[in-house]
């Protein structure tokens, strides 16, 4: 899985935030890395010039194999927050498209779509 890191002009994007960033991805979407071709991660700060607390974005994009790009975002007040929510937030949804994918409906199993 190649795994890239972006972030706005208000985050720093150090070398330990891409390292961080890089371990809770593969940490959190492991599991299914043989079906994830590529991860997006975008950091950045909602509101740098108001006077409320601030709150960083992770807009996590990932491209599973033969399968529409997905998206998640999750806000928090901290980096690791962030990209923590927006991982396990992903994980749940490439949970569910993937047992929709590989188990959809078992053989013999009724329907709730009418014969013709």
């Amino acid at each position: 899985m190649d795994i890239q890191v972006r972030t706005d002009h208000h985050v720093r994007g150090k070398d330990e935030l891409i390292s961080f960033v890089t371990y809770e991805v593969l940490a959190g979407l492991g599991p299914f890395e043989h079906r994830v071709t590529t991860a997006h991660v975008h950091l950045s700060l909602e509101n740098a010039a108001a006077r409320e607390p601030k709150a960083l974005r992770c807009l996590l994009e990932v491209r599973p194999s033969g399968h529409a790009p997905l998206a998640v975002m999750h806000r928090a007040t901290t980096k690791d927050d962030a990209v923590r929510g927006a991982v396990s937030d992903m994980r749940g949804v490439l949970e569910r498209i993937f047992a929709r994918l590989d188990g959809g409906r078992r053989r013999g199993a009724a329907t709730v779509r009418r014969t013709a």
